[in-house]
């Protein structure tokens, strides 16, 4: 049985710019790199970002056409298909499952959310609130049933559960900052 690859989340944010309007390759490469809150947690080389184009065009969430260029008499453009529009939204609204996706994956989907207004990027963090009190339950119980002679396993839950608190305190300081 073949395994499906969900995308990754720089092909999200290639969905996620091709969702505002078509671009050819190039320009989406430049808007990554400069973009300042993209490029900050993103980096990719032009041939790795030409390569999940035809991915995401070979897997039908992207189209192209080629159209007349101002430097180039010809370029190729991509547009977002419905399928494409549709995965990229329920990516943007679901929170992340894992705290180690907090620090690009879920950046990335608070970027998109906060572009489409600020109820929806709310709503993201509200639900990714969600997630990281559970995560904090699970880890507090599993800290709670470790015992006295585990002293290193005590040190890795609470350095977890330090972790996901500072998550929860900063998604408060965002739901702030956008109100």
């Amino acid at each position: 049985m073949a395994r499906t690859q969900t995308p990754l989340a720089l092909e999200y944010i290639l969905l996620g710019f091709l969702n505002e309007n078509p671009s050819h390759g190039y320009d989406l490469y430049k808007k990554i790199k400069n973009f300042e809150g993209i490029s900050l947690i993103w980096h990719i080389k032009q041939s790795q970002l030409y390569a999940l184009l035809d991915k995401l065009e070979d897997s039908g969430l992207l189209t192209s056409s080629i159209v007349p260029g101002e430097i180039h008499l010809m370029r190729k453009e991509y547009q977002i298909t419905p399928a494409g529009r549709q995965m990229f939204l329920n990516w943007v609204a679901t929170p992340v499952n894992h705290g180690r996706d907090m620090r690009q994956e879920f950046l990335a989907k608070l970027y998109f959310a906060y572009c489409s207004g600020s109820e929806t990027a709310k709503h993201l963090i509200f639900e990714q609130i969600k997630q990281c009190t559970e995560w904090l339950s699970s880890l507090e119980q599993n800290f709670l049933k470790t015992g006295e002679e585990q002293v290193y396993e005590k040190i890795i839950y609470q350095y977890r559960i330090s972790q996901v608190k500072a998550m929860l305190e900063w998604l408060d300081y965002c739901l702030h900052e956008i109100d």
